[in-house]
């Protein structure tokens, strides 16, 4: 079977107003928003990001939603929306995303299942999406962190379809993260000072069941980067991975995870733009994936 390669520029946590300038971008075959377009929704703050979105050079652009988008959750929108506030905002905020000026740009955006992506070339790739992370300060798409949403009866994310690339707001945690230098979750203070890792465990049993070649995500910004994680029988290595500064992103380069160092391999990507304290933005990134 003859491989084919994908280029992608992978983004989250734009928070309104951290956005690359598009036309600042490299041009790609996929573009990938892992999700927090906004700081807390608003249908002009979707508008500035569906623009910006539409704008970027690539055929297509996938993207999510995230905890802060809150009226994308229509659920949550019902129960915590303000006397003022418009109770129509979610419906109006999703057709927004439909809208000719941003499909046909080549928006699409993409709702807790899974998906068949086709460019026009006729290359194409599988991709589970999941908006939901573990329940945080009262924002929206939460579930209980003793919640398995990925796993068990009817397998949410299934490992029976081929899934190439897995794109979630949040990031997974594996077991024992700190001794095998798994870094991507963490984030926040402990009360002894250090940074914790709040990734969500069941997710990462999903990500070990499937083995996608890539799992995109944010919403943890201190962990911004980029490690390969290689699947052995009796446990799993993370490694971190090199990037070239140019253009305005971290260009990976070619990637072609494979099974010859171990059961199996996934590229983990923590693309969070916003920085929590810090002044500027991080960057995106961008790969070529091999499938």
């Amino acid at each position: 079977m003859t491989q084919q390669q994908i280029r992608f520029l992978v983004l989250s946590d734009t928070h309104d107003d951290a956005f690359p300038v598009p036309a600042s971008l490299p041009a790609v075959d996929v573009v990938i928003h892992c999700g927090d377009l906004t700081m807390i929704g608003g249908l002009s703050n979707y508008r500035r990001a569906l623009d910006s979105l539409a704008a970027c050079p690539a055929e297509i652009k996938l993207v999510i939603a995230g905890n802060h988008d809150v009226s994308l959750d229509a659920e949550w929108w019902d129960g915590n929306m303000d006397s003022d506030d418009d109770e129509d905002e979610p419906v109006r905020a999703r057709a927004l995303f439909t809208l000719d000026e941003y499909t046909r740009c080549g928006v699409r955006f993409l709702d807790e299942g899974t998906h068949e992506i086709a460019l026009h070339d006729g290359r194409s790739f599988k991709v589970y999406a999941s908006q939901y992370t573990p329940a945080f300060a009262g924002y929206a798409f939460g579930y209980s962190p003793e919640e398995d949403r990925f796993n068990g009866t009817g397998r949410r994310i299934p490992d029976d379809q081929g899934i190439d690339i897995i794109v979630t707001h949040g990031p997974p945690r594996p077991p024992f993260p700190a001794s095998n230098n798994y870094r991507l979750d963490l984030g926040g203070k402990h009360e002894n000072g250090k940074q914790q890792h709040l990734g969500c465990p069941r997710l990462w049993e999903a990500i070990t069941r499937v083995k996608p070649k890539m799992h995109c995500f944010g919403h943890i910004h201190e962990g911004h980067g980029v490690q390969m994680a290689t699947f052995h029988s009796t446990r799993t290595t993370f490694t971190d991975v090199e990037a070239v500064e140019r253009e305005g992103v971290l260009n990976i380069g070619t990637v072609a995870p494979a099974a010859a160092n171990g059961e199996g391999m996934t590229l983990l990507v923590n693309a969070a733009i916003l920085r929590h304290g810090e002044e500027g933005n991080n960057k995106p990134w961008v790969v070529n994936m091999v499938f």
